[in-house]
């Protein structure tokens, strides 16, 4: 009994070690994305309800050789400006939040913050943005899920991404800052977004 308790205890420090590094915006190192929301539901603050966004990435060659896969990229950084059209559709009818499902990519290596509303250096051209990817529910119902594909217009270092509700300009939703993705013209990348919401109580 006292081996159970020991090893019980273990694990929730393991759990809350990996919640406080989310929160600090800090991506666990090969910790799956399941063992991340499993960290977060369990050393969730009482009475308050959580929004993180989870970027994965995938990304091809022209030929459709695999570089990587299904790599957990990012942990932050949900929007002031998202927050507030939340609030928004909530108080008033005029104003949707089904739309956010536009992926853009771009070079800008600039920290996130709460208070940005762009890229700081996005893809240029007619392949800037996905056109409107598919928004589906993740492994569970508080999970909102987008996937975008965007191909590379040039070969540059790709080190940002984000979610918008228009193709050009738009609300941003989620900024993310990745380790460098060096792309070749014509590189596949496909983005994989999940804003997870943990209720209160």
């Amino acid at each position: 009994m006292l081996r159970a308790y020991f090893k019980k205890r273990t694990e929730f420090r393991r759990k809350r070690k990996i919640a406080e590094q989310v929160r600090n915006g800090v991506l666990p190192a090969g910790v799956p994305k399941e063992d991340i929301w499993e960290a977060l539901s369990a050393t969730k603050p009482r009475n308050s309800a959580e929004m993180f966004g989870f970027l994965t990435a995938k990304c091809e060659d022209s030929k459709g050789n695999v570089k990587f896969d299904n790599r957990l990229v990012s942990v932050k950084e949900v929007t002031s400006a998202f927050a507030k059209k939340l609030v928004d559709a909530m108080v008033g009818s005029a104003d949707i939040v089904n739309d956010f499902n536009q992926h853009k990519m771009g070079a800008g290596s600039t920290a996130e913050t709460d208070t940005q509303t762009a890229l700081v250096t996005p893809q240029a051209g007619a392949q800037a943005a996905t056109g409107g990817a598919a928004a589906t529910h993740g492994a569970t119902s508080q999970i909102y899920r987008s996937v975008g594909t965007l191909t590379a217009g040039s070969a540059y270092g790709c080190r940002e991404h984000g979610v918008f509700n228009a193709s050009t300009a738009g609300i941003l939703l989620d900024r993310s800052v990745v380790t460098n993705i060096d792309l070749n013209t014509d590189d596949v990348v496909t983005w994989t977004y999940e804003l997870t919401v943990n209720a209160g109580g």
